[in-house]
């Protein structure tokens, strides 16, 4: 999604959570001075219309997080005096600096995120020298910083709405203030902290399942070190000795700016990067430099180690190399061989040298980069020791062909950097650019699909979920209150669908308007799906899991056709699942798999199910399941039925005694539920697959004295 929809989207978010009193922040005024009165108004304005808020222009251009966010922008906009800017950077850097000051102090010590005082030492440091777990706590802590700020929405809005452009700001003025001293805490604490962005949004979503807005991508979350490395009035050995002092981080990719400049194709820039990666490699052991390249991405490492290997002598590099590969991440060193074996090649080292490195990589487990490193090398040297081709042939001698398919292929990387190089020189001389924003706004109130990543065939629903303002009612209200305001953001946001989709998780008590939200909304996501045929013939949408506007809009779209079968519309429900179908990513088909299997089933189209049964296991949907059960026994394949059934109750054990409707869950086995309570989960999903099947099972001749039959067989077994 592009930046400044999701910046934008935040903002919005942002005004109505101030409004509420969700969240407080200072109306830093003393701004005013400073901004573009008539790019305040027309912004103001393009936000009220854009994002249908009620409060006036002028209330909107009264607000803090309006006012950072617009002189994060006017920070890099050429019609405004450098004094100006200067002005303006000072301010919002004094702000964030005491708001990061805050988060620190309520950061939770250590000891409090793993348990009794001391249980943090022997879990992640039983090995260290006093001198090494010193250094290591206090990276431990730093890093618990990052995730900290980015966990809580009233840090995380400043610092997504502007840390990027004040960080990158700061980089490209850093010669008027030399890096060191206070000036240069400064500066890296807001560049490390904003360029975590990328890394963090998807951190927090993991370990707590919080959703954190991802602005930036993997090569705009650069722009901070980017500007640095632009700023020709820093010398490289000033760039060096500010990445040697933030090396504790290990979610930030410090490297990964300068090594994708090292494919510029402007060679005062490229030989620039160079330097600043042969400085790096000189000046840190091993073991920081691993723990630096394991912060960053396979690419960084990639790119890094190939500088390293062409401009080094390989006898001398041989015995530091191989002790760093070692100390990588296992799932980096496939692609990292590949790496080092096309430096070699291009290099032109001596037959002795590549040979000693194949002994080495010998003891390596078979892999596609090791046995394409071998093979390559091999054919490139021409060196006796064949075994490597010998594993490439398969069934034939490999041939010219095979060598530079696969050369091309090992070297794809370095076309990856020289992309990802460009990406940021296009990020970079974007930054500022309020046309774009303005252009943005009149697009927003129509949704749409939009290319991915610049990507013609992969799309994404152009609504950024509005979670920070979901998570901000459900936290600051009763949840009756809650509810109510989040269905007025339905009737407000109706393009917005996971304002439905939450409603359908809460415990309504107009449940009928839910469900008519539900239609409603389904109804016009369905219709949407025509426009991704108008962007290319071979286009779909992006995963859920890759894309969050696309999750909340397929997952309205699976709960609307759930919604139509169970109300026995399955001429609709059929129709919406062929019309979606076609453009849904493979990861993400399985409901409507089984949602189809679900209509032909209760439609009778024996011949079709047939055939999509035939393409279910035992790890599929249990609704898949339950229907092949069905199948079954109609076919008097009774025993096939009852596997089917004896392996559902396996995991649901109440399954047949909820669907009998001889017991049920009790309320304390939901609030257990929703505490993470495992086996009070399996009775709540229980309960829900014997609903949706009840009246299935108990039409089939016999079905019910069946059911008995098999639970005997299941309590005898189990």
């Amino acid at each position: 999604m592009d930046r400044e929809t999701v910046k934008l989207t935040l903002l919005a978010e942002a005004l109505e959570m101030s409004w509420n009193s969700y969240v407080v922040y200072g109306p830093l005024a003393e701004l005013d001075a400073f901004l573009d009165k008539d790019a305040a108004v027309k912004l103001a304005e393009a936000l009220k219309s854009g994002f249908m808020l009620e409060e006036s222009v002028e209330k909107i251009m009264d607000d803090g997080f309006f006012r950072g966010y617009l002189a994060g922008m006017m920070l890099h906009n050429d019609s405004i005096s450098l004094e100006s800017k200067e002005a303006i950077a000072r301010i919002l850097e004094d702000n964030l600096l005491s708001l990061l000051k805050s988060a620190d102090e309520s950061l939770p010590s250590v000891d409090k995120f793993y348990g009794e005082p001391g249980d943090y030492d022997k879990r992640f440091f039983p090995f260290f020298e006093d001198k090494d777990k010193a250094r290591s706590k206090s990276s431990l802590r730093e890093n618990l910083s990052l995730f900290w700020y980015y966990s809580k929405d009233s840090y995380y809005i400043p610092l997504i709405l502007w840390g990027n452009e004040l960080a990158s700001f700061l980089s490209k003025n850093a010669h008027k203030q030399e890096l060191n001293g206070q000036a240069a805490e400064k500066l890296k604490k807001i560049m490390v902290t904003a360029e975590a962005s990328y890394a963090m949004s998807d951190a927090v979503r993991s370990i707590v399942g919080f959703q954190v807005p991802k602005a930036e991508s993997d090569t705009s979350s650069q722009l901070p070190m980017f500007s640095l490395i632009m700023n020709k009035n820093v010398s490289t050995e000033e760039i060096v000795e500010l990445i040697k002092s933030i090396t504790q981080y290990s979610v930030v990719n410090l490297m990964y700016a300068p090594v994708a400049m090292t494919r510029s194709d402007i060679t005062e820039e490229s030989e620039r990067a160079r330097e600043i990666v042969f400085r790096v490699f000189d000046s840190l052991e091993n073991s920081i430099l691993a723990f630096l390249l394991n912060g960053g991405d396979e690419l960084t490492i990639n790119g890094f180690l190939y500088q390293i290997v062409l401009q080094y002598d390989f006898a001398k590099l041989f015995d530091r190399l191989t002790s760093l590969l070692e100390m990588l991440t296992v799932e980096f060193a496939d692609a990292a061989l590949l790496a080092i074996a096309s430096a070699l090649i291009e290099k032109e080292e001596t037959k002795e040298n590549v040979e000693r490195f194949i002994e080495y990589m010998k003891a390596f487990k078979d892999s596609f980069g090791l046995l394409t490193a071998g093979f390559l090398l091999s054919r490139k040297y021409e060196l006796e020791d064949d075994s490597f081709s010998t594993e490439i042939r398969r069934d034939r001698k490999p041939d010219e062909t095979d060598y530079y398919l696969l050369l091309e292929l090992a070297r794809g990387f370095l076309d990856d950097l020289e992309v990802a190089y460009q990406e940021m020189v296009g990020e970079y001389n974007h930054l500022g650019d309020l046309e774009d924003v303005f252009e943005e706004l009149e697009e927003i109130t129509e949704p749409c699909f939009v290319s991915a990543d610049g990507s013609d065939e992969e799309v994404e629903y152009s609504r950024v979920p509005m979670y920070t303002l979901i998570n901000a009612v459900i936290r600051n209200n009763d949840l009756d209150d809650a509810i109510e305001a989040i269905e007025a953001y339905c009737d407000r946001y109706i393009f917005n669908f996971e304002f439905v989709n939450t409603l359908l998780y809460m415990p309504s008590k107009s449940i009928d308007k839910v469900m008519q939200l539900l239609l409603f909304s389904g109804e016009m996501a369905v219709g949407f799906i025509d426009d991704i045929a108008d962007q290319d013939d071979e286009a779909y949408l992006l995963s859920k899991e890759e894309s969050p506007s696309n999750r909340e809009y397929l997952d309205l779209i699976e709960k609307y056709i759930e919604k139509l079968i169970d109300d026995k519309k399955y001429r609709e429900a059929s129709r919406a699942i062929a019309a979606v179908d076609p453009f849904v990513d493979p990861e993400d088909v399985d409901n409507l798999f089984t949602s189809m299997i679900i209509v032909r089933w209760r439609t009778k189209d024996f011949e079709n199910l047939k055939t999509m049964l035939e393409a279910i296991d035992e790890e599929s949907d249990p609704r898949a399941l339950i229907v092949k059960a069905l199948m079954n026994y109609f076919n008097k394949e009774v025993d096939a039925a009852e596997g089917i059934i004896i392996d559902i109750l396996q995991e649901l054990p109440d399954f047949i005694q909820y669907l009998l409707e001889n017991d049920e869950p009790d309320e304390e086995d939901f609030d257990r539920a929703d505490d993470g309570d495992v086996r009070s989960q399996k009775k709540i999903d229980a309960k829900l697959l014997a609903e949706e099947f009840r009246e299935d099972w108990f039409k089939l001749k016999g079905g019910k004295d069946w059911l008995k039959k098999v639970q005997k067989v299941f309590d005898e077994v189990s």
